[in-house]
């Protein structure tokens, strides 16, 4: 079974922080509290944490359609 988590990774998003969560990035397609994505400590961890409804999927890289706008403290 296809899980909808992972068409995320195909679907074209633009991320940006939360300014209230440290290292987590949400996007205006969905709710934040229901999806959102979480910077890992890379190399050590994958790169991402994709988090949508109670599921979760780590990510290697970012995928190419998605737009990640980093903070830029």
């Amino acid at each position: 079974m296809f899980k909808k988590i992972n068409r995320l990774t195909w679907t074209p998003l633009t991320w940006v922080p939360d300014p209230n969560r440290e290292r987590i990035y949400v996007t205006e397609k969905y709710e934040k509290e229901e999806c959102f994505i979480r910077m890992n400590d890379f190399p050590e961890e994958p790169l991402w944490t994709l988090f949508l409804k109670g599921d979760k999927l780590d990510l290697e890289d970012t995928p190419t359609v998605w737009n990640v706008l980093y903070d830029k403290k």
